[in-house]
């Protein structure tokens, strides 16, 4: 059985030069996330490959938000920072 992690929160984000986000967590955490490298800015995140449109990102409740009810996950965002591979949950039948 995998140990229990906290789902990490998100407290500060900067959109920087390039489409790169610097991101700060409230475990001490930081680091700088070239999002289109891990998500197609096609479909519901077409708008991202805006560079105006990505200056607008803004944390909410610990999540990265934009307007539109553009929202990331914060347990895949802070993987995908820390170069960690990210954990799919897989249901267990009852």
């Amino acid at each position: 059985m995998t140990p229990h992690r906290a789902i990490p929160q998100i407290i500060q984000v900067f959109a920087r030069p390039e489409g790169v986000l610097e991101i700060h967590f409230a475990n001490g955490d930081t680091g700088k996330l070239k999002l289109s490298d891990h998500l197609p800015f096609t479909g519901h995140f077409a708008p991202l490959a805006q560079p105006n449109f990505f200056r607008q990102v803004f944390v909410d409740h610990g999540t990265l938000c934009w307007p539109n009810n553009i929202d990331l996950d914060p347990v895949v965002v802070h993987a995908w920072t820390m170069g960690e591979p990210v954990e799919l949950a897989l249901a267990q039948p009852t």
